[in-house]
């Protein structure tokens, strides 16, 4: 499976980099939650997998916690979230 990164920078280094390509819609997708460790981080990925879940067909959600935000995710995680997740949203808690 190969992974896109996007860049969430305005300016300039977007128009240099492709898109990832979006799912057409998000009924029967799996949801990837990164929480970065901060306070609160959680609490507000879980209540953006509840809105999700109210308005699409969500099959699933895998969650992973990184020890906190100066660290990367785990090759472990990453490797969970890419082979199962359709979509994957990080959340900066505090």
């Amino acid at each position: 499976m190969t992974v896109t990164l996007i860049d969430p920078t305005v300016g300039p280094a977007i128009s240099e980099r492709r898109l990832a390509a979006r799912p057409a819609t998000l009924d029967g997708a799996v949801i990837g939650l990164i929480n970065n460790g901060k306070t609160h981080g959680r609490e507000i990925l879980e209540r953006i997998a509840d809105n999700l879940c109210a308005k699409y067909r969500i099959r699933d959600t895998i969650l992973v916690t990184k020890p906190n935000s100066a660290f990367p995710a785990a090759p472990e995680q990453i490797e969970k979230l890419t082979k199962g997740a359709t979509a994957i949203i990080a959340a900066i808690g505090d």
